[in-house]
C-alpha cells in the first residue's frame, strides 16, 4: 500500500513539475531587453553638431547676471572642451577674462586654465559665430 501511494505521488509530481528548459522563455526575456541610455554626446550633438569633441578648442560665452538673474555683461571666451557629459560640458579657459564690477557683484575674472561647466551648450567653432550670437540674442551687452 505504501509503495502504491509513493508511485502515485511520484507520477503526479512528475506530471505537475515544470519541464526544465522545455518551455518557451522568449516572452519572459522580452521584458528584460537591454535598452541603452541616450548617448552622453547625443544632447550635445543635437544642439551643437558633431564638431564638439573632447580636446577641441572653441569659443564660449561668459555672462555676469544681476541679482535677479538678468544678464548685464557678456564676453566671448576662447576655451577648450575637457569632458562631455549628458548634462554639461566641462570647459577650460584658454585666456584671461576680466569683466568690470556691477552693482551687487565684485569684479569677475576668469584666468587662463580655470574650469567651468557649460550647461546651456552655447559653444561656437569661431569667434565670429560667438560674437554674432551674443549681438543677436543679447544686444548691447557684449564687452569688447
Amino acid at each position: 500500500m505504501k509503495q502504491l501511494i509513493l508511485i502515485i505521488a511520484g507520477v503526479l509530481l512528475f506530471f505537475f513539475m515544470p519541464g526544465c528548459g522545455q518551455s518557451d522563455k522568449s516572452k519572459i526575456l522580452e521584458q528584460y531587453k537591454y535598452e541603452p541610455k541616450e548617448d552622453s554626446n547625443e544632447m550635445i550633438q543635437k544642439k551643437l553638431g558633431s564638431w564638439v569633441k573632447e580636446g577641441i578648442a572653441c569659443y564660449g560665452i561668459v555672462i555676469v547676471d544681476d541679482r535677479n538673474g538678468f544678464p548685464l555683461r557678456i564676453k566671448v571666451v576662447h576655451a577648450k572642451v575637457i569632458s562631455i557629459q549628458s548634462d554639461k560640458i566641462k570647459m577650460r579657459s584658454l585666456e584671461n577674462i576680466d569683466m568690470s564690477p556691477v552693482e551687487g557683484c565684485d569684479k569677475f575674472t576668469l584666468k587662463e586654465g580655470d574650469d567651468w561647466n557649460e550647461t546651456e551648450g552655447d559653444l561656437f567653432q569661431t569667434k565670429l559665430e560667438a560674437i554674432k550670437f551674443v549681438d543677436t540674442y543679447y544686444p548691447n551687452l557684449r564687452m569688447k
